[in-house]
């Protein structure tokens, strides 16, 4: 774990220290990252990785560390992997776990241990093994169903037999065997944009493009507001255009579905695509 290319860790340090409350962990990956599985294939391996991770946490004053590994066992992202990768992974998470432990009785405190993972992939870990080393299990319940169609990306329910939903995931992970109040559900503030499509029923038809991300911010009055109350989502049109994400509604929905679910909370991708705070306070509850 190298922390040489963060920028503005001064600036991090005065968060801390103006709020001393707020509980600040570090996140390792992401999509893309490569490393992981090389880093966790055997015992030496997985000492180095956990002990400079343990290192980072004490130079930084941090209150934990969350592993976004995208995927274990998973080449899709262009990345190295192996089958033992879920194992293995496993097997570091556990190790980790003591070694926050020993940390948190020198430094009197407890450390956070967190994973993302992908919102249908519960084969990534041993979740007997793993489940006793995690605080959290953060399911990525957004960027879903984005593959040859339009479709929506954070949908809370199913609109149809073919979609998946971030209630879905719950449910998958929760017959895996992760207990309810471990998973947080994931929310959007962003909206994946759907460019060059045929309008007005664009739901379903075949994609060939990319299409790209743009910030909740970023929204101006000529998108055209829709709510599709199946899937209890919002979107957005625009000449040939759709854009599919959160909005105030949605995530209203979501924070009713995570209390009523007794889950442990929300994780958001993420709080930069907010500056103006108008989506935050949904998830709260404040508005």
């Amino acid at each position: 774990v190298s922390i040489d290319h963060l920028k503005q860790l001064d600036r991090l340090h005065r968060v801390q220290t103006e709020f001393p409350w707020l509980k600040v962990n570090l996140s390792i990956g992401g999509w893309k990252a490569d490393g992981f599985s090389a880093a966790v294939a055997d015992e030496v391996s997985r000492e180095k990785l956990a002990q400079s991770a343990v290192e980072v946490i004490e130079k930084l004053q941090l209150t934990g560390i969350d592993w976004d590994w995208e995927y274990p066992g998973s080449d899709e992202a262009g990345i190295a992997a192996s089958p033992e990768d879920p194992e293995n992974m496993s097997e570091f998470l556990v190790l980790m776990r003591g070694k926050l432990d020993v940390l948190g009785e020198k430094n009197g405190c407890y450390y956070e241990q967190s994973i993302a993972v992908g919102a249908s992939r519960t084969g990534d870990y041993l979740w007997q093994k793993v489940l006793p080393a995690l605080d959290t299990v953060n399911l990525m319940t957004y960027d879903m169903n984005n593959g040859k169609k339009v479709v929506h990306v954070t949908n809370l329910y199913s609109a149809s037999e073919d979609m998946y939903s971030a209630e879905k995931s719950v449910a998958d992970f929760v017959a895996a065997g992760v207990p309810k109040e471990k998973l947080l559900l994931g929310a959007a503030f962003y909206y994946h944009n759907f460019e060059g499509i045929s309008l007005p029923e664009p739901f379903g038809k075949s994609y060939a493009g990319k299409g790209n991300h743009i910030d909740h911010d970023q929204l101006t009055e000529d998108w055209e507001y829709h709510w599709d109350e199946a899937a209890k989502a919002a979107y957005y049109l625009r000449d040939n255009a759709l854009l599919t994400g959160d909005d105030a509604h949605s995530l209203t929905e979501k924070r009713r579905f995570m209390e009523k679910e007794g889950l442990g909370g929300v994780i958001i991708w993420e709080l930069n695509h907010d500056r103006k705070h108008l989506l935050l306070p949904y998830l709260a509850g404040k508005l």
